[in-house]
């Protein structure tokens, strides 16, 4: 020690070296773990950034140690990052409790994305302080719950909604209806004499014509209306803002003459097919979900009866459900 009481830094000390020895084993753990680590000092400036914040953010430590932090922050957090540290400052209620919180981060090429933040503080002497942030990438995280949500919700097929996604569309449409808007309609879709191309041709020309119908189908709608894969060869078509049913059966119509042309697939002949088709209107909300389904399931199999290839409207008479 000096006089003075402060550690004696002298090359040679030997009070020195494990403070020296603790700093490199400090460097060490950060680079090694999984969490961008940022320090900055009380004024906001960077004097730590391990390797994970390198790969994270995409400087080196060379280019931060000593800006800002607000650099790798976009509005409006930059913005509002002096006044966080003003009043932290002016508080005086000693360390915060570590927080996690969800927002932005902004790399290098300026790419904004997600990250949750745990933040603390050191006082190293009166006013003198050292804020210390936790920072994980969601980015990855993001596209994995993407990707279960798509995968809860979607055929895997065709990738066009699943029932689930159906009924919760469905039922939320039934429930914007009023006397003033317009209606909704179900078209239920079901492909005739499928199961014969499984049974001569395999299930790989079966699942390229279920592809190619649900493209169709596509082309024939809004971008406002859904179009969902019950399973098997069962489709239903949910039209929105529908003024009334003999708009509903002439997209039916519309369809069913797009479903008729021939199917070109490789290594096959050419094949020809056909749909039945039921038709559902509803302008209530006095209704719910799976029975508009049923009703519009109803239609389809008087469409089958009919002799296919024929597009039949659900009214109550036919079937009281």
């Amino acid at each position: 020690m000096t006089h003075d009481g402060q550690p004696d830094t002298t090359p040679g000390n030997p009070e020195i070296a494990p403070m020296v020895h603790a700093e490199k084993v400090l460097d060490h753990v950060l680079d090694h773990v999984f969490d961008s680590v940022i320090m900055a000092s009380t004024d906001g400036r960077i004097t730590s950034f391990n390797r994970a914040a390198t790969l994270t953010f995409g400087y080196t430590a060379a280019e931060v140690l000593g800006q800002n932090v607000t650099l790798l922050m976009p509005e409006p957090h930059c913005s509002h990052h002096d006044q966080h540290i003003h009043h932290f400052l002016n508080r005086g209620s000693g360390t915060p409790s570590p927080q996690n919180r969800e927002l932005m981060g902004k790399r290098k090429n300026g790419e904004i994305f997600p990250v949750t933040l745990v933040l603390t503080s050191v006082e190293q002497s009166p006013g003198d302080w050292i804020f210390i942030a936790i920072v994980r990438d969601l980015t990855q995280v993001d596209a994995t719950l993407r990707n279960l949500r798509s995968t809860a919700y979607s055929d895997p097929l065709t990738g066009l909604p699943n029932r689930l996604l159906l009924m919760d569309r469905l039922s939320q449409a039934i429930r914007s209806l009023n006397r003033e808007s317009p209606g909704i309609a179900l078209l239920f879709v079901d492909l005739d004499h499928f199961k014969p191309i499984n049974d001569n041709f395999g299930h790989h020309v079966g699942d390229l014509v279920l592809r190619e119908t649900a493209a169709r189908l596509q082309s024939c709608v809004r971008e406002s209306d859904t179009i969902a894969r019950l399973g098997g060869d069962e489709f239903i078509v949910l039209l929105m803002g529908v003024e009334n049913p003999l708009s509903a059966l002439g997209i039916g119509e519309k369809i069913r003459e797009t479903l008729n042309d021939p199917f070109l697939l490789e290594s096959i002949p050419p094949l020809t097919l056909s749909a039945s088709i039921g038709m559902t209107f509803c302008q209530t909300h006095a209704i719910d979900a799976e029975s508009l389904i049923r009703q519009s399931d109803f239609a389809m199999y008087r469409a089958k009866a009919q002799g296919r290839n024929t597009v039949v409207s659900y009214t109550l008479a036919q079937n009281p459900l």
